[in-house]
């Protein structure tokens, strides 16, 4: 098969590509590059990520270059690293979209307390986590969540913070003078510059709900003045997110609504009433029930060897039910049929259920401890291993790296890097992260207690940046299931955060075994702030608030 086609028309280079990962078709396609014309145009069938050296040779040219997918995972994947990708849209599916709804978000200004009162009040018991995105002057101290919590017995209403995890049945209001963003079900406030004149920007919040959430997300827009809200309404009609615009009529303040209409990119305009009434209708139809869920979990541990069974239930079923609207089958049994007799749709599927949200120096006030404890005290073993379990996206080893460096160990240090997401480490192992995000990591360093120029760590590439090769090859970044596998080596210290909350307590406790074998004697185990091992009989507590531990001997 011909993985690559290229063919020239009206002086432009077109390129299909359906597998890049041989060196032979690496090498092929770079030499395509070197094209004469202006312009070049590719399209990247059924590919979800591609190796750094190709990334870097389409920086090269991006003046006049085109991109195509069909694949929203490498779409996304590019687009943080500054490239424009168009998605190929597949005219096979069905255009209807599932009411199955699971995130709810409502964005107003000016006049929309009253709006978002009526739809709390009248809103049913369910499950949904749901986002309230209201302007407030940036030097005010908000009372939303107090005043929506006398509105509401069937949610809990809290204000967001950074690092917050997103629980069931909640209602989340956005802080005054903070962008709320929403990442692998975490919500994470950051200081970006105003937005559509506007902190929290409700632009923003749309986009990563819809990114995260895609057709399980209901956006409601109520009213307000400014134009915040109608340039995010593109985005989340491709990812077929379901926008419902309040009437303007029934507003004072209708500039918001009148802008969002002008877009063409909604679903409904419908009185607040009617609102609350398509509301009602989303909630009421479930796919498939827990049953039905455990079954297909074991038929897909039978069939691709995948064990999610110990996982926590209540995620999966929201991932999954997430991959089911995306899908769109008839029913859960022609659901099931797909993903069990196509490879290539249990891959989409594996890459919803896993969870990838992280940056560098990630809580920067344990990574201090790291580094002022912690990392001083290998300085009497030889050789050096860590383990990064659950590494995601690389952020989390590329870190430790870095301040190894710093102390002088990293000449004799080995870091693990281990995920079960193959796809995600491809991207690690890349280590391209947008420039977008720069200046959070250079924060979060000096808040850890960096004390280099954090540059000298990076190469500049324009909207993205590349970590340096001395750091790289320190790194072995490689698939492990922490389920099944088994003990590795013998590590020094070994990091798994964040990733244990989405086990069930069975499960925990096997890997906390798999943790015990696999560190040496005097080594440490720095879990995530959600979890915790106090009073285990087979680890100490060396730092109970920075959750560090210490194998018993």
């Amino acid at each position: 098969m011909n993985n690559i086609v290229s063919q020239e028309v009206n002086n432009t280079l077109k390129i299909i590509i359906q597998n890049i990962e041989k060196k032979e078709d690496i090498k092929k396609f770079l030499s395509l590059l070197d094209y004469e014309k202006k312009s070049i145009e590719i399209n990247f069938l059924n590919i979800q990520t591609i190796a750094s050296e190709i990334i870097l040779a389409l920086n090269k040219i991006k003046s006049h270059l085109s991109i195509y997918s069909n694949e929203i995972t490498l779409k996304s994947y590019l687009n943080q690293l500054g490239f424009e990708v168009k998605l190929i849209k597949d005219y096979n599916k069905t255009k209807r979209k599932n009411l199955n709804l699971e995130y709810l978000a409502i964005g107003g200004s000016a006049g929309s307390l009253k709006k978002f009162i009526d739809i709390i009040e009248k809103l049913p018991y369910s499950q949904m986590s749901i986002f309230i995105i209201m302007h407030h002057r940036s030097d005010e101290k908000s009372s939303l969540s107090q005043i929506l919590q006398t509105k509401t017995a069937h949610y809990k209403v809290v204000e967001a913070k950074s690092d917050m995890k997103i629980e069931n049945s909640t209602i989340y209001t956005a802080p005054p003078g903070k962008h709320m963003i929403i990442i692998g079900g975490f919500i994470f406030l950051t200081n970006e510059e105003k937005r559509n004149f506007s902190k929290p920007s409700i632009s923003t919040s749309f986009e990563t709900l819809s990114n995260e959430y895609k057709n399980n997300l209901l956006a409601i827009l109520v009213c307000g003045y400014g134009s915040d809200g109608s340039d995010s309404l593109r985005l989340l009609q491709e990812n077929e997110s379901t926008v419902i615009i309040e009437e303007p009529k029934e507003c004072e303040a209708k500039p918001m609504l009148e802008n969002a209409i002008k877009t063409d990119c909604y679903d409904e305009v419908l009185s607040l009433e009617s609102i609350s009434e398509y509301i009602n209708t989303c909630l009421n139809d479930e796919p498939f029930n827990n049953i039905q869920l455990e079954s297909f979990l074991n038929k897909i541990y039978e069939e691709y060897g995948y064990d999610y069974r110990g996982y926590n239930l209540e995620h999966i079923k929201r991932r999954v039910k997430l991959f089911y609207s995306n899908l769109k089958p008839n029913n859960f049994l022609e659901f099931q049929n797909k993903i069990l007799n196509n490879e290539n749709i249990f891959k989409d599927l594996f890459l919803n259920i896993s969870v990838n949200v992280t940056t560098f120096y990630r809580n920067p006030e344990v990574f201090k401890k790291l580094k002022d404890a912690l990392l001083p005290k290998l300085d009497s073993f030889f050789d050096i291993k860590v383990w990064c379990a659950g590494c995601s996206t690389g952020e989390e080893p590329y870190s430790i790296a870095i301040f190894l460096d710093e102390i002088g160990l990293l000449n004799r240090s080995l870091i693990y890097a281990t995920d079960l997401n193959e796809m995600v480490l491809k991207n690690a192992k890349n280590g391209l992260y947008s420039k977008q995000n720069y200046k959070q990591f250079l924060k979060n360093y000096y808040q850890a207690g960096g004390s280099e120029s954090f540059s000298k760590y990076f190469y500049d590439h324009g909207d993205f940046v590349e970590i340096s090769e001395e750091i790289k090859q320190k790194i072995l970044f490689f698939r492990h299931n922490l389920v099944e596998d088994k003990k590795i080596n013998d590590f020094q210290l070994i990091f798994c955060r964040n990733v244990l909350i989405y086990f069930d307590k069975e499960l925990k406790t096997n890997i906390f075994e798999l943790f015990k074998q696999s560190l040496d004697s005097y080594g440490f185990l720095v879990l995530g702030e959600s979890e915790s091992l106090d009073n285990h009989e087979k680890f100490l507590t060396i730092d109970k608030k920075n959750r560090i531990y210490k194998r018993k001997i």
